[in-house]
């Protein structure tokens, strides 16, 4: 694998890790009301015939990490409570909806089952915090100014999120700005790429792959890389350019797609500029839910 590259999948996996790390820990409390039997006698395992029991485990999880847990709790309940009180409603289709344009955006099934199996994550658990997110984003919805300025500022900060284009390209990565110059200059007057870049690369993959990064899609590269390599035309030869792994040399053999513009991704573009302003809002709305509400917490000293 290229030393530019960050890993296949990664962008799908670090999407699915954004989405499901809600502000409250969410997910841990959803199933908070479900009713448990002589939670102090049920075991769960046993060690020599002795068992271990529901309550062993109460007991130390309330040791180590109790008072976080409880508080994460008492956040869902205000949520919820919250949107009772404003007749907001999730229903399963909209849950289907979400669902669907996160597998879209990761490129399809076989992507979104990876990220969700590389992260530990079950479809249910999934279901469950966009049925969180999209009760919050109602109640929060009505906070947020919506102006087109804005959204157009956000897509352009966020390109890459809206690029559907893939490249397949190759690249020879050297230490200094000196040598990559003199490569440029030698594929410039007609040097077999491939031939140098297995003389002259520093990627260990090179010495087979000719520098041949296959095709990939915006996120699969670092960005100092893509910055340069998806505004290059096929065939053209970069000039030298520099990231984290040293200077770099790149040519693109085939392109597929059309670079995203405004206004073709405009409406996805306001849905993120949505989400992304719902996020900031989120934590302090919580903390303001929780200042007003009458709490008692055996957990944390000082109850409301």
């Amino acid at each position: 694998m290229s030393n530019a590259n960050k890993g296949a999948g990664i962008v799908a996996a670090v999407l699915i890790t954004l989405i499901v790390a809600a502000p409250g820990g969410y997910m841990l409390g959803k199933r908070s009301g479900e009713k448990a039997a002589s939670i102090d006698t049920a075991a769960v395992a046993t060690v020599n015939g002795e068992n271990i029991t529901k309550l062993d485990i109460y007991n130390l999880m309330v040791a180590e990490q109790g008072a976080s847990i409880v508080d994460q709790i008492i956040q869902n309940k205000l949520v919820d409570q919250e949107a009772k009180k404003n007749n907001v409603t999730v229903s399963p289709a909209e849950i289907d909806q979400e669902i669907a344009k996160i597998r879209e955006r990761m490129g399809g099934e076989v992507k979104f089952q990876e990220a969700l199996t590389t992260n530990g994550i079950s479809l249910e658990q999934l279901r469950e915090y966009q049925d969180f997110r999209v009760k919050v984003t109602k109640l929060l919805k009505p906070q947020i100014t919506l102006q087109e300025e804005a959204v157009k500022t956000f897509f352009e900060e966020n390109k890459s999120q809206f690029d559907k284009r893939k490249v397949h390209a190759r690249h020879i990565l050297v230490e200094t700005e000196e040598e990559a110059k003199a490569i440029k200059t030698q594929l410039q007057g007609g040097a077999d790429f491939a031939a140098l870049a297995k003389e002259k690369s520093t990627e260990p993959a090179a010495a087979t792959s000719g520098g041949d990064l296959g095709t990939f899609g915006a996120g699969a590269m670092l960005p100092a890389f893509e910055n340069v390599v998806f505004n290059l035309k096929v065939n053209e030869i970069s000039a030298p350019f520099q990231t984290d792994y040293g200077w770099h040399v790149a040519q693109v053999l085939e392109t597929t797609g059309t670079a995203p513009t405004f206004e073709g991704s405009k409406a996805e573009a306001t849905e993120l500029y949505i989400d992304s302003k719902v996020q900031e809002l989120l934590q302090p709305w919580l903390t303001e839910l929780k200042d007003k509400a009458k709490i008692t917490n055996s957990l944390e000293k000082g109850d409301k």
